[in-house]
């Protein structure tokens, strides 16, 4: 190298270390967002767990199902429809093609999803609503196979068998008098599983026109339209509600609602739907958990096989599942 050289091989140099530099950065500012969203999704997920509990505790102070989320979806829209209309008012736009589709979200996918979980929670326990919502993945693709004409491999029959084997130890399916007695609360259960395949199907079709604040607005004003006659028939009890269970529908409505799926929707951002899907499965474990922490709800050692082993077949559905074009 002539001597000449030297300077410029020298700024060279330090351009590229620099520029490693730079990029060593970026991409550590990139694993620390990627971490800090796995941890906001593990919250939300979390935070969702507890609604079961917060239900049952308001059940006690004689609230119904059909009332508590009548009031959950009014209070959560009326309090994201002026915030909506301050920052964002073109979100509240929506095309006229669109409105019968999201009349029917609103009606059928929220409504009926969010008021047969609340039934669910009422008549079995936050646990066994949790695991038996979360077989949601299960109707998925047995709809797709079912409706779509998508095949379905035999990794995917394995891990769906596994899930509704592990259901079945958890509604204790090997005690008939047990099963009939809850029969109504595991139907719930599983209805609101079936209506959240609706509500997975038109969310991903509403999503690629309209931001999740605009999907979420919409359905959930027009559940709360749908569940007004609960509020017509309670309004005499409603207005002598206790401030404790003001407190808990408060809670339901702006902290676990609103505040989880703004910490669930910030996160996909920097991670994949499906990863965040795998790691959304904290919720039926942190219901198990704190219902065993809050509302003394013990499990047999066959109910805590079956909520594994359905865990662990959503979880392995999740992963064989492939993304459809």
């Amino acid at each position: 190298m002539h001597e000449s050289d030297g300077p410029r091989f020298r700024e060279v140099c330090r351009s590229k270390i620099c520029s490693d530099r730079v990029v060593s950065m970026i991409s550590s500012s990139k694993s620390a967002k990627t971490m800090r969203a796995y941890a906001l999704i593990a919250l939300a997920s979390i935070m969702w767990g507890t609604m079961g509990i917060l239900q049952k505790l308001a059940y006690a102070y004689g609230i119904l199902p059909g009332t508590l989320i009548a009031l959950r979806l009014l209070i959560s829209s009326a309090t994201l429809l002026p915030i909506l209309a301050l920052i964002d008012r073109n979100s509240l736009r929506i095309s006229k093609r669109d409105l019968i589709p999201f009349l029917v979200f609103g009606a059928i996918a929220v409504a009926s999803q969010r008021v047969t979980y609340a039934y669910g929670v009422y008549y079995t326990t936050p646990t066994i609503t949790a695991v038996l919502f979360y077989t949601y993945p299960v109707f998925v693709t047995l709809s797709a196979w079912a409706f779509l004409g998508e095949k379905i491999t035999w990794r995917e029959v394995s891990a769906i068998i596994l899930t509704f084997l592990g259901v079945a130890l958890v509604v204790r399916a090997y005690e008939p008098s047990l099963l009939s007695i809850n029969l109504f609360g595991i139907l719930f259960g599983l209805g609101s599983s079936l209506c959240f395949v609706l509500y997975f199907i038109m969310t991903k079709q509403f999503r690629t026109r309209y931001t999740g604040w605009t999907v979420t607005m919409y359905a959930e004003g027009i559940g709360a339209l749908t569940l007004l006659p609960f509020i017509y028939v309670s309004f005499p009890e409603i207005v002598s509600y206790s401030l404790q269970l003001w407190a808990l529908i408060l809670a339901i409505a702006w902290v676990l609602s609103l505040l989880g799926y703004l910490l669930y929707s910030y996160s996909l951002k920097y991670v994949k739907a499906s990863k965040g899907s795998i790691l959304s499965v904290l919720e039926p474990l942190s219901a198990a958990l704190f219902s065993a922490l809050i509302l003394g709800e013990s499990l047999e050692t066959l109910q805590i096989l079956g909520v594994a082993l359905a865990l662990t077949g959503v979880i392995l559905l999740f992963q064989f599942s492939r993304p459809k074009a």
